[in-house]
């Protein structure tokens, strides 16, 4: 992996995690199903040190990618390339691509290695005294963070500069879900529920009628298993 200092994060992001009494994710937490972590990954902190300091955000808004089942996914139907290769790692690391020749986007894989699954990381909200709508898209959250494809890899357990932190007891989100936003080549998968969102969170991203919706009782992972049927 590339030396992380070429591209510094936001100054406005620096933020002090033992102040905020959080601690890093243990394995264990990237190692359950993707739709579960994309869940609960709401209000995590996704951090990035640099030059000594911590700089990041509280996580509001995710995309599950269901690997070769998905045809949404980078890995649909075990599509293997040396891109693709870090999703296939063991879940924690983190997958980064680059798209429309302008945007990173940051990824945490999830699984035990060779399943090819992760969760997008579309939007953050950023310390106090940070803009509201810096991290507001996976684009606009990588650029703030300094995050580009050289950091694809990483390993979130490694205690390098990349972690995601969180806390034992931290205060529920409310949760909302809609489908994902620019898979509409994806066929029936682009319907599926698994875009997941902070309610209450103004840096979400997306259209408004995408912005507003609570989470419905239906389980989405019988979805899944009805479109597969």
């Amino acid at each position: 992996m590339s030396p992380m200092s070429d591209n510094p994060p936001d100054p406005r992001l620096c933020f002090d995690p033992e102040a905020l009494r959080l601690n890093e994710m243990p394995r264990s937490f990237y190692l359950r199903e993707t739709i579960t972590v994309a869940r609960e990954l709401l209000g995590k902190w996704f951090a990035r040190r640099h030059e000594g300091r911590w700089y990041g955000g509280r996580i509001v808004e995710t995309e599950a990618y269901l690997g070769s089942r998905d045809a949404a996914a980078h890995s649909w139907r075990g599509r293997r390339t040396r891109r693709v290769e870090p999703m296939y790692m063991e879940g924690g690391h983190v997958y980064v691509f680059f798209v429309y020749g302008m945007h990173s986007c940051a990824n945490i894989v999830t699984r035990p290695a060779g399943i090819a699954e992760a969760v997008l990381l579309r939007a953050a909200e950023g310390p106090p005294g940070a803009p509201v709508k810096l991290m507001s898209g996976p684009g606009r959250l990588c650029s703030a963070l300094g995050i580009t494809v050289a950091m694809s890899g990483a390993d979130l357990l490694a205690g390098k500069d990349l972690r995601v932190f969180g806390r034992p007891r931290e205060k529920q989100t409310r949760l909302g879900v809609s489908q994902r936003i620019g898979v509409e080549y994806a066929g029936k998968a682009r319907n599926w529920p698994l875009r997941f969102f902070d309610l209450d969170s103004p840096a979400v991203s997306g259209p408004a009628r995408l912005r507003s919706r609570a989470a419905p009782h239906v389980n989405p992972e019988d979805i899944l298993c009805q479109e597969e049927t």
